[in-house]
């Protein structure tokens, strides 16, 4: 592994200047399951990791109907926040499934979007749920719809010297509803072949969500008691994500 040096800068500030002094010989890192792999595989090679686990007030999740999350968020603490499992059960359902309770408790859902991989778990939840991310650096601030950061496998609208600082999802509609189903080749530890999120927004709640969502019955069945209901889709979305294979 190549060497490089490791600098832990305690303000948002002191990040946007070392970014700025050591340009594209810098990379970030939070909990450093892409990183330190990448840099393995020398698809990375850094002269300087700037950390951002010394920065205050990026590791928290905020709800007050909307909901912020910090790009320091582990996917565990995801995983047992009441607020996401209730409202947001499509981010919910990824972060149950992406690798082990180990990887979770370190990996951060920052860094699972900035490395924009098309098998990144929580990328189809995000994006059918209506995220929008913060982006900073020394000279602006702005907000970018999730459906427009990503530009393809591993690019970003992310500019030399920005930082993502927050994610957030709006509040959903009344009588709606989100899933995430994952297609792999083992039951535990393995990137998606295929995952797809689903958000459904109902007119009333005469029929749930969940029980679209959630329901073994055929689909044909589902669909005809739909109809039987007159229930009214306001809104659908879907997102999805896969293992990109290189030859």
């Amino acid at each position: 592994m190549k060497k490089f040096d490791y600098l832990k800068p305690k303000t948002l500030d002191e990040v946007s200047a070392l970014l700025n002094q050591y340009g594209r010989k810098a990379a970030l890192i939070a909990g450093g399951t892409d990183v330190l792999v990448m840099i393995k595989q020398k698809t990375l090679s850094p002269d300087v990791l700037i950390s951002l686990q010394g920065i205050p007030g990026l590791n928290q999740i905020q709800y007050d109907g909307a909901l912020k999350i910090g790009p320091l968020v582990t996917h565990r603490d995801i995983e047992k926040s009441e607020s996401v499992r209730n409202e947001f059960s499509a981010l919910a359902d990824a972060v149950d499934v992406l690798g082990s309770i180990q990887i979770r408790n370190v990996a951060t859902i920052g860094g699972n979007i900035c490395t924009a991989a098309p098998s990144a778990d929580t990328a189809a939840p995000l994006l059918v749920l209506g995220a929008q991310i913060k982006l900073k650096s020394a000279q602006s601030e702005r907000t970018v719809p999730l459906d427009q950061f990503f530009t393809g496998p591993g690019e970003t609208v992310l500019q030399e010297g920005e930082i993502l600082t927050e994610i957030s999802i709006p509040k959903p509609l009344p009588n709606t509803g989100s899933a995430y189903w994952k297609h792999q080749r083992r039951l535990a530890l393995d990137l998606p072949i295929l995952g797809v999120a689903v958000l459904i927004s109902l007119d009333k709640a005469t029929v749930t969500c969940s029980d679209i969502l959630c329901t073994t019955s055929p689909i044909s069945t589902v669909f005809h008691s739909l109809e039987e209901d007159e229930v009214v889709c306001k809104e659908i979305r879907i997102a999805l994500g896969w293992l990109l294979l290189y030859p």
